[in-house]
């Protein structure tokens, strides 16, 4: 729920990984699993706790990844109506994107979700930001230019300095890396990198690297999702690559779009 990079690709595809930072207390997820929910075929990994996740993709060609806290640290106003992960869920299986401005947020805890959707008719790639603060009662929307290349990083964990500096490890590791004419697989490979090595080359302590440890908890698992739209590929469809680092068991699965 904590770390997320968002990259790119040639005929509006793309690829979003995931790093997910929790505290030790909590249960391991499980390994990512189909469900239907509305007569939607949803693909995510299972919160150990809850039964949530915070990042799926559907048959209708939706990715959405939550991070805790949105434009800042927060103070808990425990008990919850709903887990955040449940929430995540439903939005995935809802009939249209505009579900989400009338949802009761109503005693739910700060989030900053990205959703991502092709629009059919334009055949475009849309990527909408949306951040829940409980304290204003108030969801916060924005479109995102998918022309380039986003880091984000959950606020309840990282200061606006730490993410600011994981801004500049991402861009410094995308100029590097990058080169024109490279396949899906190798960009893959180095996105996969950068959230297992991100900030060991500047020397960052634990607590501030991509791959974050600390006396509480780290990340546990890595989740990287891959579109495959258009003349290339020959079906739509969704890929999911993850990797439980507490269990060390992984999974690959894809999902074919309607």
């Amino acid at each position: 729920m904590c770390t997320l990079t968002f990259v790119p690709l040639e005929n509006n595809n793309f690829i979003l990984t995931s790093s997910r930072d929790e505290q030790k207390t909590r249960k391991n997820s499980d390994l990512p699993a189909f469900t239907e929910i509305n007569k939607t075929k949803i693909l995510r990994p299972v919160d150990g706790d809850a039964g949530g996740s915070w990042v799926g993709s559907t048959d209708k060609g939706r990715t959405l990844c939550l991070l805790n806290g949105a434009f800042q640290k927060h103070i808990r106003n425990t008990p919850y109506r709903k887990s955040r992960g449940i929430i995540l869920m439903e939005l995935l299986a809802a009939k249209s994107q505009k579900e989400i401005e009338s949802y009761d947020f109503s005693k739910i805890e700060s989030f900053t979700l990205i959703w991502i959707e092709k629009d059919k008719i334009k055949n475009t790639l849309l990527l909408t930001e949306y951040r829940w603060v409980e304290e204003e009662n108030k969801l916060h929307t924005k479109s995102v230019d998918t022309n380039f290349a986003h880091i984000w990083s959950s606020t309840t964990l990282y200061t606006s300095e730490i993410a600011e500096k994981r801004e500049e490890w991402f861009e410094e590791w995308t100029e590097f890396y990058f080169k024109k004419g490279q396949s899906i697989d190798a960009i893959s490979q180095i996105l996969w990198h950068f959230h297992v090595k991100g900030g060991e080359k500047q020397n960052a302590i634990p607590r501030e690297q991509i791959l974050m440890d600390d006396p509480h908890g780290g990340t546990v698992s890595l989740t990287q999702i891959i579109s495959h739209f258009g003349s290339n590929s020959k079906k739509n469809k969704l890929t999911m690559k993850h990797y439980n680092l507490n269990t060390l068991k992984s999974s690959f699965d894809e999902i074919l779009m309607k």
